[in-house]
C-alpha cells in the first residue's frame, strides 16, 4: 500500500513553538519529538522533512540539547534510571552520527 503524501504546510512560527514546547515541558518530565508531533497536528515525517529550513533545523537541534540535558540532569539526581538513560543518550548519539554521515558530500575528480 502507497503511503500518503502529508499535506502538512511549514509555518514561521513552528520553531518557536517547537522550541517553547521543549522548555516548558521540562518541567512535567522528558520532552519528546514524537509528543510535540501529535500535539501539533503533525508526524515525525513531517519534522524531518522540515529540517530542511535553517530556522527549524537550528530550534530542533536546540530541542535535542534540551533533552539531552534533562535526561543527564535526571540520571544524575537518580530521577531517572541511570542504565536507561545511557541507552537512550547512546541511540541519539547514533542516529546523529548517521545524520553527519548524511551531510557528507564528495568531489570526485577523475585526472587523466
Amino acid at each position: 500500500m502507497k503511503e500518503k503524501k502529508s499535506r502538512v504546510k511549514y509555518t514561521s512560527d513552528l520553531p518557536r513553538r517547537l522550541y517553547r514546547y521543549f522548555t516548558e515541558y521540562a518541567e512535567a518530565g522528558v520532552p519528546s519529538f514524537v509528543k510535540f508531533a501529535r500535539g501539533a497536528g503533525l508526524t515525525l515525517a513531517d519534522l524531518e522533512r522540515f529540517r530542511g529550513r535553517r530556522e527549524f533545523d537550528r530550534a530542533y537541534r536546540e530541542c535535542e540539547a534540551i533533552r539531552r540535558d534533562i535526561l543527564i540532569d535526571g540520571a544524575l539526581t537518580k530521577r531517572f534510571d541511570g542504565s536507561f538513560t545511557k541507552f537512550l543518550l547512546t541511540l541519539s548519539d547514533e542516529q546523529d552520527a548517521r545524520e553527519d554521515i548524511n551531510d557528507l558530500t564528495f568531489r570526485l575528480e577523475v585526472k587523466e
